[in-house]
């Protein structure tokens, strides 16, 4: 729990410097289970159903990069599913933060864009070796909840109407196991209301970058905690990740890393599962990753894809994926991920501390 709130307490650090346009919101949600484990299919019984209340919250503050995504709002969503499965899943409930950046930078009547969940969320209903013993998607009552989302809206001033689609992420990021975690497609319609007038675009001249700030060499080292099926032990994971990036524009960076990894948990799971009594030991592992990340102001957010290069029929998968805020002080970073495996299944959440090998410079943003 302890790292779930620190999670929440760097979304709430991303979130806190965008100036956006104050308005309420209720959608009804309408969405499926995605079935991306057999040991989970017992749990889809029909179609999830339920609701969100969104506060887009106000703040004149007039940061220069919002222009950069064309006024994005940002604010404040309670959210309730109920999984047609009362006994097994119960429902849940969430209150995270949002972001909504529109795509379209003079859409005022019309526009289309992204909009991003994240936050904490509470399931009534969790494994239980007894009681519960099939619900290997939910081990904890509290779990992270993520969402991502393409909207189209539609503006009446100051009414709005809103359709948007996407995935939405419950996970302890194994933190407690078992935690194959839930997904579902969802539909959400809106209605919503505007409590102060738009802001108009303003066009942007393109800055240049100078060529020394272009190129930034930096790397990390994390840890995080996590569980195995059927084993009540608590792993230490750990990592070192280092990593060059390039600006490609004044808010984005693209960029290629290596990632190296202990994992202690790994041999234990392969003895269990399959009875692995091999030499070496499973632990250790290294991979390659493309990332990519959006800069908001001091804040970052990452995502990243990759390859572990170690090969052994005993990992589920050599690929894997990292998401997740940076936040930097001058030249230090401080980091909070979530990293998984394909299909959505986390792995870990980590956090971490690192360095910016390049010289220091003032925000372009």
């Amino acid at each position: 729990m302890k790292i779930q709130l620190i999670m929440i307490i760097l979304i709430f650090l991303f979130i806190k410097e965008i100036d956006a346009q104050e308005a309420v919101s209720v959608s009804y949600n309408y969405g499926t289970l995605l079935i991306h484990s057999p040991s989970i299919a017992d749990l889809v019984n029909g179609p999830v159903h339920g609701f969100t209340l969104n506060y887009a919250i106000s703040n004149k503050k007039g940061v220069s990069w919002r222009r950069l995504y064309n006024f994005p709002d940002y604010g404040l969503s309670y959210n309730y599913k109920s999984y047609h499965n009362p006994a097994q899943l119960g429902s849940s409930h969430s209150v995270t933060g949002f972001f909504q950046m529109p795509f379209l930078p003079k859409g005022r009547f019309f526009n289309i864009g992204f909009k991003g969940f994240a936050g904490l969320g509470i399931f009534t209903k969790k494994y239980d070796p007894v009681f519960n013993p099939q619900n290997h998607a939910i081990s904890s009552a509290l779990n992270i909840s993520a969402e991502a989302r393409i909207y189209g809206k539609i503006r009446f001033e100051p009414l709005f109407l809103e359709y948007s689609f996407g995935l939405n992420h419950f996970s302890n990021g194994l933190i407690k196991a078992p935690n194959l975690g839930i997904n579902v497609l969802n539909n959400s319609f809106s209605i919503g209301y505007e409590l102060e007038e738009k802001l108009e675009y303003e066009r942007i001249r393109k800055q240049k970058i100078k060529k020394e700030e272009n190129h930034e060499f930096w790397a990390y080292a994390s840890f995080g905690f996590k569980e195995i099926d059927s084993d009540s032990k608590e792993y230490t994971f750990s990592s070192l990740s280092i990593n060059y990036s390039k600006q490609v524009s004044l808010i984005n960076k693209l960029g290629i890393g290596m990632d190296f990894l202990n994992d202690p948990s790994l041999t234990p799971f392969a003895y269990e599962k399959y009875y692995y009594l091999g030499k070496p030991d499973l632990n250790f592992r290294y991979g390659i990753n493309l990332h990519n990340e959006f800069m908001f102001g001091n804040t970052g957010f990452l995502f990243a894809y990759g390859k572990y290069l170690r090969k052994s029929t005993y990992y589920s998968s050599q690929w894997y994926y990292k998401a997740g805020f940076k936040y930097y002080y001058k030249n230090v970073i401080g980091l909070a991920l979530i990293r998984a495996i394909p299909l959505f299944r986390a792995d870990v959440v980590e956090f971490g501390i690192g360095y910016k090998f390049s010289k220091h410079k003032k925000n372009l943003m």
